[in-house]
């Protein structure tokens, strides 16, 4: 799956050098010289020799250094959303926006760890974990070249191309103009593995007991119900003019009453059991599966649904907290949320929660807790919030004895989350 709305990459050069390894400072002082000395002498041949030699250095010199002006060079890929495996096209264009031609035109880009190229053709040279792409060309005068690569998906995460070097020169070969920019910021998101769910449930929205009494319901104004007599304390704004002056007696309209069951996933991102370096990737990714593949599932029911990670988003594009809801961005948002997630914990998931206080977990909403461990404070926490009038469901993806909650069931969903295994639960 894709999602369209994707912007090219803007190249910010931050850098011009040149390099005459063919014609250094020194050889040309040494011809200028010579030709100086051969005009005095009378030798015309040579200091016409070193004349025109002179003549082409300056005009390389000139060339190479106007050569890279009014280049343009973007990076675009043919969408910025995807889900792990799908293939996508990446155009690299440079432009040539003034009369002088470029007889040669080399660009190098990276592409990060995550993203495969798929042209085996390519010479591809790893540095620091990334592909290079290199490819050379000429451009005539306001002319226009792209290349495509086909990219594939293959793993989660914020990714951002670069840095890329542009580098051209003169028609000689003399000088060498380069432009370099730094790494830009994430472009292309990749969302995290799901796995299909039809027979998971959750809580009722409406469930039998004490907890009956604590949801809080709402009139939705988008589902009229019909009229009634107005009564003290009704909002003037409820009234019904037209109703009112035809029966000769105040009404007001009525509505039906909205219950929507507002749904949160927590994803823990702590692996580390006791050393807290010591991080267990694998039980990570089986937890960001089984919180994507929940969300899908909530929203397939209905549910307004957010998230909760307890991690530094990488890329930071996207916050910890997605507050549940059910608006045609939400699953986006929550979706770039957990593609960003990774190991480096800095607060433990109860903490993130008061933080954020209501907008992490709404009065009433059901708790989704995913985990590859249980750490002694999260559990509290469930505790916690089950006394508060929360529908707590406990997802353990880890490895070893499936833990035990008291008042908390814990489903074992090891063999739906991890790496390679897919069945419906």
């Amino acid at each position: 799956m894709a999602v369209t709305g994707s912007k090219a990459i803007e190249t910010q050069y931050n850098r011009w050098t040149r390099s005459g390894t063919v014609v250094s400072g020194l050889i040309v002082a040494v011809l200028f010289l010579v030709g100086i000395v051969g005009a005095v002498t009378g030798k015309l041949l040579v200091a016409a020799l070193c004349g025109l030699v002179l003549v082409l250095v300056f005009v390389s010199r000139l060339w190479a250094r106007l050569a890279l002006v009014d280049v343009e060079y973007r990076c675009k890929p043919s969408n910025d959303r995807f889900m792990e495996g799908d293939e996508f096209d990446l155009a690299l264009t440079v432009e040539n926006r003034k009369p002088l031609p470029l007889p040669w035109l080399s660009i190098t880009d990276f592409i990060p760890v995550g993203l495969q190229l798929m042209d085996t053709r390519l010479p591809r040279l790893s540095q620091f974990g990334m592909t290079e792409v290199k490819e050379v060309t000429s451009l005539g005068q306001y002319e226009r070249v792209t290349f495509h690569h086909r990219l594939k998906a293959v793993r989660r995460g914020h990714y951002a191309f670069g840095p890329s070097r542009i580098a051209s020169g003169d028609i000689f070969g003399f000088y060498r103009a380069n432009l370099e920019s730094f790494r830009r910021p994430p472009g292309v998101v990749v969302y995290p593995r799901t796995v299909p769910l039809p027979n998971f449930l959750l809580p009722p929205a409406r469930p039998l007991g004490d907890s009956l009494g604590r949801l809080q319901r709402s009139e939705d104004p988008t589902r009229p119900n019909g009229l009634r007599e107005y009564r003290s304390g009704d909002p003037a704004r409820r009234i019904d003019w037209k109703a009112t002056a035809r029966r000769g007696a105040v009404y007001v309209r009525t509505y039906d009453s909205s219950v929507a069951q507002r749904v949160v996933v927590m994803a823990e991102c702590n692996t580390s059991e006791l050393d807290r370096w010591s991080n267990r990737p694998e039980l990570l990714e089986a937890a960001v599966t089984g919180a994507a593949s929940v969300v899908v599932r909530s929203v397939e029911l209905g549910r307004a649904v957010g998230v909760v990670v307890n991690c530094n988003i990488a890329g930071g594009i996207a916050p910890p907290v997605v507050a549940p809801g059910a608006g045609p961005n939400q699953l986006r948002e929550i979706m770039t949320t957990l593609a960003g997630a990774t190991s480096m914990t800095t607060k433990p998931l109860p903490v993130v929660i008061e933080q954020h206080g209501l907008e992490a977990v709404p009065f009433g909403a059901t708790i989704v807790y995913v985990s590859g461990i249980f750490h002694r404070s999260s559990v509290d926490f469930l505790r916690d919030l089950k006394q508060r009038g929360h529908s707590i469901v406990a997802l353990f993806v880890g490895t070893g004895a499936v833990p035990e909650i008291a008042d908390i069931p814990v489903q074992d969903y090891r063999s739906f989350f991890s790496r390679g295994d897919a069945a419906d639960a």
